[in-house]
């Protein structure tokens, strides 16, 4: 009896090596690559292959997209896997630039597909000894808003120069990259602890601990999870939530074995920091964001704009909590930010993110949810878990903030 012949598939079109396929799927992991929350992405990518002339349905996860491209009957899903490395303000600026010209017909795909993979191969924006010097500034700065005195901001200065140097040194590596965290926990620790042995007085060991690791806090990873879960994209919310978590736990567990260390070692006598005039407050609300533009790769001339949104949500967060307490402070002072931030977009037609990045920064939750571990790890479970629940309070009141102000002002594009 002979064998019936094989049927013969056709490729649904568009194909792999059709550009605008190929522009999609490049500019979709491209934006995730750089932190883009879900929500946004999709939007985004749906409304690039409107314009194209292609039928897009985008499904984003931190660690991968999948693009389900449709012409007529036709239908092809593609995975392509995303290598998360951080907001890069500058790069989303320049992917942005390149999508909104795709979209107004004023670049063809396959060149526009080029750009993109030349954004992702440029260098950071700033050399490596800036960032160092980012941890250590933004760390000084941080430490004032706890209450820090000069002395606790000096320790926070050197702690976050160590985390910073470290934080370098592990990127190089990918293993000793995954140990980050864990590491950065036991050496801020063992620092603190160390500073107390210099004849300089009391020392808050608590404090200069949480001030050096305030750039390794996850807390801008924990509102982009609220955002998305909030959008109702559940799965990449809870996978972007899971790894918030891990990361603190991670933190306060390298924190816990660093001062199980410091115990054999000189120093480690907690003190009370020494107050500092009002003034120096608005000198760090100042000097914080500068070190965020760093950390955060934005362009230079970026920074006019960045410093004046982290030190305005600062302070207006300040006097709101202060008059109608801190969820509904949290709140208006996040909604402010982010109808400032759809403002500027409208007006200079830049991302939003701009403005919203840096001022969120300076209201995030995360020495909230390192307290909270910290809490369990000292069997103090009902602290804990009050605090706990007050991250996701916060975080929600962030989001709700946003929200609101999409309402009020609404964004002209996705990004």
């Amino acid at each position: 009896m002979p064998r019936p012949r094989p049927r013969i598939i056709q490729r649904a079109e568009p194909r792999r090596d059709d550009p605008r396929a190929r522009f999609l799927i490049e500019m979709a992991r491209a934006l995730g690559t750089y932190g883009m929350a879900a929500h946004r992405l999709e939007e985004a990518i749906t409304l690039a292959g409107d314009a194209l002339g292609i039928r897009t349905q985008t499904f984003s996860v931190p660690t991968s997209v999948f693009l389900s491209f449709e012409i007529g009957e036709k239908r092809e899903t593609m995975l392509s896997r995303v290598d998360p490395r951080g907001t890069d303000l500058s790069k989303i600026v320049a992917l942005d630039e390149i999508l909104r010209r795709v979209v107004e017909r004023r670049l063809n795909p396959a060149r526009a597909t080029r750009m993109v993979k030349r954004v992702i191969a440029r260098k950071p924006a700033y050399p490596a000894w800036m960032h160092i010097l980012a941890f250590a500034v933004a760390a000084s700065g941080v430490s004032r808003f706890f209450g820090g005195g000069w002395r606790e901001l000096l320790a926070a200065a050197i702690t976050g120069l160590c985390v910073g140097a470290l934080a370098h040194a592990a990127s190089r590596k990918r293993h000793a990259a995954r140990l980050l965290e864990f590491a950065a926990g036991g050496t801020a620790a063992v620092l603190a602890s160390l500073v107390t042995a210099m004849d300089i007085g009391p020392v808050s060991i608590r404090l200069v601990t949480v001030a050096g690791l305030i750039v390794l806090m996850p807390g801008m990873t924990i509102t982009t999870a609220m955002a998305e879960l909030a959008t109702r994209n559940l799965v990449s919310g809870t996978a972007r939530m899971v790894g918030a978590i891990t990361v603190l736990l991670s933190i306060g567990l390298g924190v816990a074995v660093g001062q199980r260390i410091a115990g054999y070692l000189p120093g480690g006598l907690d003190g009370l920091p020494q107050s500092l005039p009002v003034w120096t407050e608005a000198v760090a609300a100042c000097l914080a964001p500068l070190g965020f533009v760093v950390l955060l790769n934005a362009r230079a001339r970026d920074a006019m704009i960045m410093v004046p949104a982290g030190a305005g949500a600062f302070v207006l967060a300040r006097v709101l909590t202060a008059e109608i307490g801190t969820d509904l402070g949290v709140c208006a002072t996040s909604a402010a930010i982010g109808i400032v931030g759809n403002i500027y977009q409208r007006m200079k037609n830049r991302p939003a993110s701009t403005v919203i990045f840096p001022g969120l920064l300076m209201l995030v939750p995360g020495t909230l949810g390192y307290r909270s571990f910290e809490f369990f790890l000292v069997e103090d479970t009902i602290t804990g878990t009050q605090t706990a629940f007050r991250v996701v309070v916060t975080a929600l009141a962030l989001v709700a903030g946003l929200l609101l102000a999409n309402v009020a002002a609404a964004p002209k594009r996705s990004l």
